[in-house]
């Protein structure tokens, strides 16, 4: 049998039902306002509607809500409720603040948690805001959590202006794309803008390690970033050399728009221009480049380098495999015999025939011994990072009795060899070994030098195929090579002398991640005190009604 009783809305009853969902949503909205921070969508609804409840109590029970506001049961009442309210407010205030802010302490006897000294140098330096910008899916919330443990130290050390940003490339791919995050757990830093935002024109990011040198990576960049503006690379337009500005296979200006993404300034200069009119080289100039040129240096123009090496500059020098009469850098040429009577390496008169370390002929060869003694070799890793050359020249460096110190950077294969026949090669594409005449590898691809006494450094590559455009992107060494080898010249990513430590981070006893952690603080210290005092209020406001 059908119960049809009508329900009757009284005054009396849209009163009592407008106070307990006016009191309730106006709480739920103040205690969202402070966790959250900001008026979202959620809290300006909730706010909403509590003012709504309230008015539809005060205007239908106008009689209760003056009782309720000053009848005897309030001062029996009204000070366990504020107080209740207060209790709650201080606490969830005090979580928000803490939750919010990076407050670290390191109580390890050994200063495990600490950042050294060499890095605490480096970011007193830090005087813009910067942002450490991380990519973290679902899946690596984990690692998400323990690399946080590691940036707050910085965020800790510069007093907050340094911040971290984490986001989820799979719920923002747009923004994703723009850092170019690909892989989970990209970290990148940048300076922000006035606004807040990133600066894009500052973005760099930070090599992630498993070698344990995480603050060493994440301080150098923060110095790169710092250096940023303030260093120029020229390169030489007047001997013939390749095009910084070229956008075709043959050019250079995909190593050009990297060298200004990762901060340095560049510039063209003219060597015979500057012979001719007695010129220096600029004195902001940290590194010329020569890329590939094809006619040689004269001796007023060797003069115009030798001044600018004595007072520390340096040259990134690509020599092309040409030959002949006024072909750059030939075996008896006077730029030749400079640069090994003052600083130990040459060129050679042969082309590197490697048939053990080759990509597609002999003639494409791949670095196969990488030094990584040096700042410059240390990331060439062969089977991870390999380097393509196309029809490279050997190059020499004086081991035995060097002038100043000097060193290897790639070496080819132990079955090449050094065709000193280059006019066939050339002109014919072939090649055969003659123990009489031709070079038994390995010979070298890349070598360096470094007169400490006047900071002078070099960099010579039997090749300039390497930092086109066509094959820069082939190989992820040839982009390592070019990159670490112009960030050695030119200052931009001095060593850094950490002492022997480490920061180490690892999970929590208990791990919870950020939004685990959120939830569970919110129920405990607002949810549920906040239910137990609202159910308090209504059986009191039932007992104030009787």
């Amino acid at each position: 049998m059908k119960n049809n009783t009508p329900i009757l809305l009284s005054r009396d009853r849209l009163g009592y039902w407008g106070s307990i969902l006016g009191i309730t949503a106006l709480f739920v909205g103040i205690l969202g306002w402070l966790w959250q921070g900001a008026l979202s969508p959620i809290v300006i609804a909730a706010l909403i509607i509590g003012v709504i409840g309230v008015t539809l109590w005060v205007t239908m029970t106008p009689q209760a809500f003056r009782d309720f506001i000053t009848g005897r049961q309030v001062r029996f009442g009204t000070m366990t409720v504020f107080a209740t309210v207060l209790l709650i407010g201080i606490v969830a205030l005090a979580y928000i603040v803490l939750q919010r802010s990076a407050i670290t302490l390191d109580m390890t006897q050994s200063q495990r948690f600490t950042l050294s000294i060499e890095s605490q140098r480096i970011l007193n330096n830090v005087t813009r805001p910067i942002q450490i910008t991380g990519f973290y899916t679902s899946t690596t919330i984990q690692q998400r959590e323990i690399d946080d443990q590691f940036f707050r130290l910085y965020e800790t050390a510069t007093d907050g202006l340094i911040t971290r940003q984490y986001i989820n490339p799979d719920e923002q791919p747009a923004l994703a794309q723009r850092f170019g995050a690909y892989t989970n757990g990209a970290t990148y830093i940048s300076y922000l803008a006035e606004d807040g935002s990133v600066d894009f024109e500052t973005l760099a990011r930070v090599p992630r390690t498993t070698d344990g040198s995480q603050e060493r990576e994440m301080t150098q960049a923060i110095a790169r970033l710092l250096q940023a503006g303030t260093l120029t690379v020229y390169f030489e337009t007047g001997l013939d050399t390749l095009d910084p500005l070229d956008t075709t296979q043959r050019g250079l200006s995909g190593i050009h728009l990297g060298m200004q993404e990762s901060g340095l300034l560049t510039s063209s200069l003219s060597l015979a221009q500057l012979a001719a009119s007695g010129s220096t080289i600029p004195a902001d100039a940290s590194t010329v480049i020569l890329a590939g040129p094809t006619q040689d240096v004269t001796t007023s123009e060797i003069a115009v380098i030798d001044e600018y090496l004595q007072r520390g500059g340096s040259l990134f020098i690509m020599a092309e495999a040409l030959f002949g009469d006024g072909a750059f850098l030939r075996a008896d040429s006077p730029f030749n015999t400079y640069l090994w009577e003052h600083y130990g390496i040459r060129t050679r008169d042969a082309i590197i025939v490697d048939e053990g370390a080759n990509l597609r002929t002999p003639l494409d060869i791949v670095g196969a011994a990488a030094f990584t003694g040096t700042e410059i070799g240390q990331r060439l890793d062969p089977a991870s990072a390999p380097t393509l050359f196309r029809i490279a020249r050997a190059v020499e460096v004086n081991s035995d009795n060097p002038p100043v110190n000097n060193g290897r950077v790639l070496s080819s294969s132990a079955v090449s060899f050094g065709e000193t026949d280059t006019q066939r090669v050339l002109d014919t594409n072939t090649y055969a070994y003659d123990p009489d005449v031709d070079f038994q590898g390995p010979l070298d691809i890349a070598v360096w030098a470094w007169d400490q006494n006047t900071d002078a450094r070099i960099l010579l590559v039997g090749d300039s195929d390497f930092a086109t455009n066509g094959f820069v992107s082939d190989a992820l060494g040839n982009a390592v090579l070019f990159t670490d080898g112009t960030a050695w010249l030119s200052h931009l990513n001095d060593e850094i002398d950490f002492a022997p430590q480490a920061i180490s981070t690892g999970l929590p006893l208990i791990f919870v991640d950020t939004g685990t952690l959120d939830t569970i603080a919110f129920i405990t210290v607002i949810l549920m005190p906040s239910l137990l005092l609202m159910a308090g209020a209504a059986i009191w406001i039932r007992r104030v009604r009787r």
